[in-house]
Formats: C-alpha cells, sequence, structure tokens
C-alpha cells in the first residue's frame, strides 16, 4: 500500500537521499555564495558603536534602611517614569547640538526619528538600574554622549526634586506667617480688651461692696433688734407717760436708721448684681480672646514644626539618582555583526537550496512516472 501511495504520490524517501547526494555541490555553493555576500555587505556597511552608561535609583534617604530591602515588584515597575527623564526629547536636542550628532549621521530626519535610532533607555525589570545607550559611528562619541544624557539626567532629578523642596518650603513659610499674624491679631485683641475692661479693677470694686453689705446687715440685725427691745419695753411700762414717750421717740428714730438701712442694702445688691454681671461679661470676652491666642499659639506652633520638618528633610523624599558606570568606549562595532549575518545567510539559503531541489526532485519524479506509464500503455 505505501509503496503504491509513493508511486502514485511521485516521491520516494530513498530517491530524494540519492539526488539530494548529486545535488550537495549546489546546496554548498549556494550557502558558500549567501556567506561570502554577507560578509561582503557587512564589511562594507558602515560600523555602528554602542556605548551603554549605567544610573542607580535609590530609595529616598528619609525611608527607614529596613524597608529599603523589601521593594516590592510595583514599586520596582513605578520607577520606569525615570526612563522619562533620560529620554526626553529637550535632552535629546541639547546633545544633538552639543555634539553635533546631525552633521555625523549626516541625517535630516526629525528629532524623533533619530533619536529612536540612536538613544534607547531601559529600566532593567526587576531591579533599580537604568540603562542608557547610545549608538553611533565614533565609538568616543558615543560614550561622550552617553555620559552627557546619564549626568543630565541625574541633574534634572535633583534640580525637580529640589523645585519641590522649594514649593513646599515656601508653602510651609506662608503658612508660618499667616498664623504668625493670627497670632499676633490675637494678642493684640486680648491685650486691647485687658487695658480697656480690666477685670481686677470690678472685682476690686465688689469686694469693696461685699464687705459694705455685710457691714449693714450687721448694723440692720443690731437696729432690728434695738426695736424688739424698745417694743418689749414700751409694753412693760405702758402705764408710765414720760418713759413711754421717750421709747417712742427712741424707737422711731432707730425704725427709721432700719429703713435707710433696709434701702442702702438694696442698693448695694442692686449694684453688686450689675457688677456679677459687667464681671461676668468681661471675663467670658477675655476667656473667649484667650482661647482664640491659644488656638492661633497651637497652629502657629504646628506650621513651624512642618516648617523645620521640611527644611530638614531637603533631598531626602524623592529618589535619588546616581551614576554607577559612565560607559566606557566600545571597542568592537554593535553593527553590523558579521557572524550573525554570515550565519544567518548560511541557514536561509541552505533552506531556499533545500527546498529548490525538493521542487526539482517533485518535478522530475513525475515527469519519470508519466513516461514510464506512457511506456507501458
Amino acid at each position: 500500500m505505501s509503496d503504491q501511495f509513493t508511486r502514485a504520490s511521485g516521491f520516494d524517501p530513498f530517491e530524494y537521499l540519492v539526488y539530494l547526494r548529486t545535488r550537495w555541490r549546489f546546496v554548498f555553493a549556494s550557502c558558500l555564495a549567501a556567506a561570502i555576500l554577507a560578509a561582503v555587505i557587512s564589511l562594507i556597511l558602515p560600523k555602528r558603536y554602542t556605548a551603554t552608561a549605567s544610573i542607580l535609583i535609590d530609595a529616598p534617604a528619609g525611608n527607614d534602611p529596613r524597608a529599603a530591602t523589601a521593594v516590592s515588584p510595583v514599586y520596582l515597575e513605578s520607577l520606569k517614569t525615570y526612563e522619562r527623564f533620560a529620554d526626553s526629547d529637550t535632552l535629546f536636542v541639547r546633545a544633538v547640538q552639543r555634539f553635533g550628532l546631525r552633521e555625523e549621521e549626516a541625517s535630516s530626519a526629525a528629532i524623533d526619528s533619530l533619536k529612536h535610532r540612536l538613544l534607547k533607555v531601559t529600566k532593567l525589570r526587576d531591579t533599580k538600574a537604568l540603562e542608557i545607550s547610545v549608538s553611533l559611528r565614533d565609538p568616543t562619541k558615543a560614550q561622550a554622549v552617553a555620559q552627557f544624557i546619564a549626568e543630565e539626567t541625574v541633574k534634572l532629578n535633583h534640580s525637580l526634586s529640589r523645585q519641590s523642596d522649594d514649593e513646599l518650603i515656601e508653602q510651609a513659610r506662608r503658612q508660618v506667617d499667616s498664623s504668625r499674624t493670627k497670632l499676633d491679631e490675637a494678642e493684640k485683641l486680648l491685650n486691647q480688651e485687658s487695658a480697656r475692661s480690666p477685670v481686677e479693677s470690678v472685682q476690686s470694686e465688689m469686694r469693696g461692696l461685699v464687705d459694705l453689705k455685710e457691714r449693714w446687715q450687721r448694723e440692720l440685725v443690731e437696729a432690728n433688734a434695738d426695736i424688739a427691745d424698745y417694743k418689749a419695753q414700751l409694753k412693760v411700762q405702758s402705764q408710765a407717760t414720760a418713759d413711754s414717750d421717750k421709747l417712742l421717740r427712741d424707737l422711731a428714730g432707730v425704725s427709721a436708721r432700719a429703713e435707710v438701712l433696709r434701702k442702702e442694702l438694696d442698693s448695694v445688691s442692686r449694684s453688686i448684681h450689675q457688677k456679677e454681671t459687667e464681671l461676668a461679661q468681661r471675663t467670658a470676652r477675655q476667656e473667649r480672646l484667650g482661647a482664640d491666642r491659644q488656638s492661633a499659639r497651637v497652629v502657629y506652633d504646628a506650621a513651624l514644626s512642618r516648617w523645620n520638618e521640611a527644611q530638614g528633610s531637603v533631598g531626602n523624599r524623592g529618589e535619588r539618582l546616581k551614576i554607577i558606570d559612565p560607559g566606557i568606549v566600545p571597542q568592537r562595532p554593535s553593527f553590523p555583526n558579521l557572524t550573525l549575518n554570515v550565519l544567518a545567510a548560511i541557514l536561509i539559503s541552505m533552506i531556499a537550496a533545500l527546498l529548490y531541489v525538493s521542487v526539482s526532485f517533485v518535478a522530475e519524479s513525475r515527469d519519470k512516472a508519466e513516461a514510464h506509464r506512457i511506456a507501458y500503455r
């Protein structure tokens, strides 16, 4: 069954191997020609050298040192933001102007196209390292450009961190000034209230009124006692007219004195009540102003503390970039890769030659089978 299928399809593996053996020179010649052609083209093409500078992204200095070793993958992934620092169009334009990269590349392409061809910035996966690679025809200039971009990236990060620190310090300083102004105003209002409505003078007047009230209360008690005594004597001496008249006159005098004392006590009581009300109002105003001053003092102390903290933490909040390897002048070109190009050419030519030989074998096998059927018909 397999022989019939082989004859019907026109393909015999054994015959194919024999046929391939007879055509090995063609396959070899194809591979050799492709290798020579790839080598010649690789040697003709202008060489390009790639220099790489490395930057380490350190955690903020203010962080707990123990937390520096427990870096999460999310944090490491967030560091890819720093690729934008080194990949900045503005920074690349400065490098182009400083090192004359357009003249060296003899290119009038747009900046983004030129940057895509010459510059590559990569944050290595699961690390805090940033690599800046520059490919140029001049190896010395490639290293200089890579180092320049790395240095400017570090300066840009420092500048942005410093700007952020300055803004934070300035904001804290404005809060200190504002809270200090409110504290001064609160102290001024309290001092003015204390000078305009002193509590001590009212308290002194109240003490005098209270003493006067107590003295008149004692005199009124004594007068009432005298009145009761005179009334008792009048009952006893009701038959003696001369003595009764004298007692009545004395009783009238004491009664008048008692009435005067009652009026004075009422007046003093009203005065004491007025002074108490006035004292309560003054005390309430001063307590309210004192509470306002205390609140302003708390706000001022908090703002001053934040200002001191902001000044003390300058440069310790954001990540710090540090060049760990400015790169070296490359000794071997990164393009073209002679070995890789030759091997790729040999592989491609071998596949193409084998495909051609296979197609030729199938075609010849079909022709022979057709001729055989005609001959035995």
